[in-house]
């Protein structure tokens, strides 16, 4: 599973943030909580419903105009019992951010900041709507939204998460087969070590050297899919985030190419001229990738 990075998603809310709040405005406004007296079975029906067209809806429940929570926390069933790591019924969340701007607030309906909730330890917004029950009371209905979730939903991006886990499975598998190629060139350069000293061959060096470098390519190679694809997050609506694939990619390439075409000259240089045009064919297109690579990084570059 890749890690969470919340980093991007705080990043997305402060791009998106006036879409969110009135989106999340939206929701809880559209709920008549002084008509269905917020008991705890209505939650649960509510909660339910909500999350049926709202995937990122996690909790909801009543606090009173003290800031007591007067309802058990309504949960959708993507967030079980064990997720929630503190009491509901009876709480005191007078000290709560959201609590504080929904009592200070004119406006019907408040939206918070990102936080990260004490009930499920993930990014969540909060949104509040305050109400007066049928007794003439004033209470306030909040709603929990995952900030992942709402950002996955805004993208779109819900059926590519789902099957993201299978990519990443192969990617993986991969990444680590290239990796393991790697390692079994690198044994054979040190191999090849050992015949070079005891046979007193010293242009059998070049062997050593071929192996090592073509080790080293596709190791990093390998290590860039496993970090591209597997470990990190990957924000594909971003062009920063392909730019960074693709030199990373690219890079590995020139750096190979080049040493080969070194390679190649310097064994001309030792009485093989016959592979004298291959090498400098080799460093031409190793040059030609290098441009292209710079003509690409600064046209996306000014793009963003």
């Amino acid at each position: 599973m890749t890690p969470r990075n919340y980093l991007y998603l705080l990043k997305k809310y402060d791009e998106y943030q006036p879409q969110i709040e009135r989106l999340l405005e939206s929701i809880v406004t559209s709920l008549s909580p002084n008509k269905f007296g917020a008991s705890n079975e209505q939650l649960k029906e509510i909660v339910g419903r909500l999350h049926e067209s709202y995937p990122f809806v996690e909790l909801i429940y009543c606090l009173d105009d003290q800031g007591v929570q007067i309802t058990e926390s309504a949960a959708s069933p993507t967030v079980p019992d064990p997720k929630r790591r503190e009491p509901g019924f009876g709480s005191d969340r007078s000290n709560r951010v959201y609590y504080a701007r929904a009592r200070d607030n004119i406006a019907p309906a408040t939206v918070t900041q990102p936080y990260l909730s004490s009930a499920t330890h993930q990014l969540a917004i909060s949104a509040v709507q305050r109400f007066v029950d049928p007794e003439g009371a004033t209470r306030y209905l909040v709603i929990n939204f995952n900030l992942e979730k709402l950002i996955t939903f805004l993208n779109g991006d819900s059926l590519r998460r789902m099957v993201h886990p299978f990519f990443q499975v192969i990617y993986g598998i991969i990444g680590g087969m290239l990796v393991l190629v790697s390692c079994l060139l690198l044994f054979t350069a040190g191999s090849s070590i050992f015949e070079v000293v005891n046979e007193h061959t010293p242009t059998q060096a070049f062997k050593f050297v071929i192996l090592v470098t073509l080790g080293l390519a596709i190791f990093d190679l390998g290590k860039t899919i496993l970090e591209e694809e597997v470990l990190l997050h990957k924000d594909i609506h971003h062009t920063g985030s392909t730019r960074r694939t693709i030199s990373r990619f690219m890079s590995a390439i020139v750096i190979a190419v080049s040493i080969e075409s070194l390679l190649l000259m310097f064994k001309s240089l030792l009485g093989d001229a016959t592979h004298l045009n291959s090498a400098v064919l080799m460093l031409f297109a190793a040059v030609a990738l290098l441009v292209g690579l710079g003509v690409y990084l600064k046209l996306t570059s000014e793009k963003e």
